[in-house]
């Protein structure tokens, strides 16, 4: 049993669609699919949303232009009967897209649940669009709604999945179907609320459906197929020499997507390493190339090591008025941020001082308000967190200290070993960030991967 994601530029057209249905047909026994939108579509529907605010007119010439593609993308399926079925799939999400943009100008802003609504039109068209070209290669497939499997929260724009209610659905909709040799086809990134509004996961969010998926169905493998051969060791914009992990631990994974690396959803790992299932990181242009294994061992070539970085940090520093005699101060900080739905990237403790990275929105008056009766707050933005990460830090203590040999030109604003992996990040000056990764891998990862090939 697999679960197989693919990313838009996996289904970018309508060749890349034929590469996908190429990869399914080969793969034996029980299968889900799980589609991003379309290349480039996510980001043409938001747009869409801001301007059916300002201007309707426009917006609506946009959405029919997208619409378009779509429509010439379905010019592929030959077989008279999927043919109808996706005419009438693509026209009906189309027109329903067109009535979010009404709402929308309507309204004079765009809502996030409406944003959702929206944007969730990019995943309806492609996984259509697969599920007809799958039957139109004689292969057995079934559509399902995802918004009918994967069940969430009410945030809309970053929602959570219900596991337990999206496990009843699984059972009920998707078991059933693979029971009787059916490919599922289903659209990653959005879900539907307690209410059943339409929901989205977050950017980046349809390896995290594919995840909970393959985790509800006890899959043995979920594949996440992208345009790279796999998990790299460091960005090959910013090191020419990166090169593919052959394998990584759960641990390890995690904190490089949550560090900044591109090819994994932060949250995608969670699901998997709950119930011990494997991820395998795979390009859809060279199904040839074996890709990454990401599972508990993690075994590599025992000194591999990979680092990443993410731009647009800041620094928050929080320091208590008075010290606290029980040491409950960094609690009750911690807790405010969690109040205030900030997420941290990586922080440092101390008895009555916290300091902390995110890198997202932070009303620092607001913030100051809540905390005001405690604590002081202090913020530095401009800053990007940089991370190295791999087995040989952890069999190389050495590395760490000599890690600071490479930190010298510009100022270190924290150092931190992430908690779960042996990883070793610091916040500095975001100008100063993709020199640091450059010489940080080649001192972590440059000798363990020279002798490798060099990427194509």
């Amino acid at each position: 049993m697999r679960v197989l994601k693919f990313g838009g530029t996996s289904v970018a057209d309508a060749e890349a669609i034929a590469g996908v249905v190429s990869i399914v047909g080969a793969r034996p026994g029980a299968r889900v699919v799980v589609v991003s939108a379309l290349a480039g579509a996510t980001d043409a529907l938001l747009a869409i949303a801001h301007l059916a605010a300002k201007d309707a007119v426009a917006a609506m010439g946009e959405l029919h232009d997208l619409a378009r593609r779509h429509r010439e993308t379905m010019t592929r399926v030959r077989t008279l009967y999927p043919r109808q079925v996706l005419d009438a799939a693509i026209e009906g999400i189309a027109r329903g897209a067109a009535q979010t943009v009404h709402a929308i100008a309507a309204a004079g802003q765009p809502s996030p649940a409406l944003v959702d609504k929206l944007i969730a039109s990019g995943e309806l068209w492609s996984s259509r669009l697969l599920a007809a070209f799958l039957a139109d290669a004689g292969v057995p497939a079934q559509w399902i709604d995802a918004r009918h499997i994967v069940r969430t929260d009410a945030r809309h724009r970053a929602a959570l999945p219900d596991l337990e209610a999206t496990d009843k659905a699984v059972g009920r909709l998707v078991r059933p179907a693979l029971a009787v040799d059916r490919v599922v086809v289903t659209a990653g990134f959005i879900g539907s609320a307690p209410d059943g509004s339409t929901t989205t996961l977050g950017r980046g969010g349809s390896d995290y459906s594919a995840a909970v998926i393959g985790a509800c169905l006890m899959a043995d493998e979920i594949e996440i197929w992208t345009d790279v051969d796999g998990v790299l060791s460091a960005d090959p914009r910013v090191v020419s020499g990166a090169r593919v992990l052959p394998a990584l631990s759960y641990e390890d994974a995690e904190t490089l997507a949550r560090f900044g690396a591109k090819v994994l959803h932060p949250r995608t790992i969670e699901p998997a390493a709950a119930r011990e299932i494997p991820v395998i990181v795979r390009n859809s242009r060279r199904p040839e190339e074996p890709g990454t294994r990401i599972d508990a061992s993690g075994a590599g070539d025992g000194r591999s090591a990979a680092v990443t970085s993410r731009a647009g940090v800041s620094l928050v520093e929080i320091t208590a008025r008075d010290r606290p005699p029980d040491g409950s101060f960094a609690a009750r900080a911690l807790q405010s941020l969690a109040d205030a739905n900030i997420s941290l990237v990586v922080g440092e403790i101390h008895r009555d001082r916290l300091v902390v990275a995110i890198d997202q929105a932070f009303d620092l008056t607001a913030f100051r308000a809540r905390v005001a009766a405690f604590a002081q707050v202090q913020m530095r933005d401009g800053l990007a967190a940089v991370c190295a990460v791999g087995d040989r830090l952890a069999s190389e203590p050495g590395l760490v200290m000599g890690a600071f040999a490479v930190l010298d030109e510009g100022p270190v604003h924290l150092v931190s070993r992430p908690s779960g992996s042996a990883a070793f990040a610091v916040i500095v000056d975001d100008c100063d960030a993709h020199k640091l990764v450059a010489r940080l891998h080649d001192r972590f990862a440059g000798e363990a991967l020279a002798a490798g090939p060099p990427l194509p």
